[in-house]
């Protein structure tokens, strides 16, 4: 289901530092190598959000809910 991999990107792009960093450098690259199954519409929307914005919330997450070389 395509928003069940919205909402695990989002997820992932908050919690994850790596793939945060990697998603700066090409979204829709990375999208398409992780195998999100996101439509074009939707893959035209996530490129467009603002990696700063998860930078930010991610920084104001307990260290306890990031990942951290592990998979959640």
């Amino acid at each position: 289901m395509s928003q069940d991999s919205v909402e695990k990107l989002l997820g992932r792009l908050i919690t994850d530092d790596r793939f945060r960093t990697e998603a700066a450098a090409s979204l829709e690259k990375l999208c398409r190598q992780e195998g999100y199954n996101l439509t074009e519409g939707e893959l035209n929307m996530v490129v467009r959000l603002d990696m700063h914005a998860f930078e930010n919330l991610a920084g104001k997450l307990d260290p306890g809910l990031r990942r951290a070389g592990r998979t959640l």
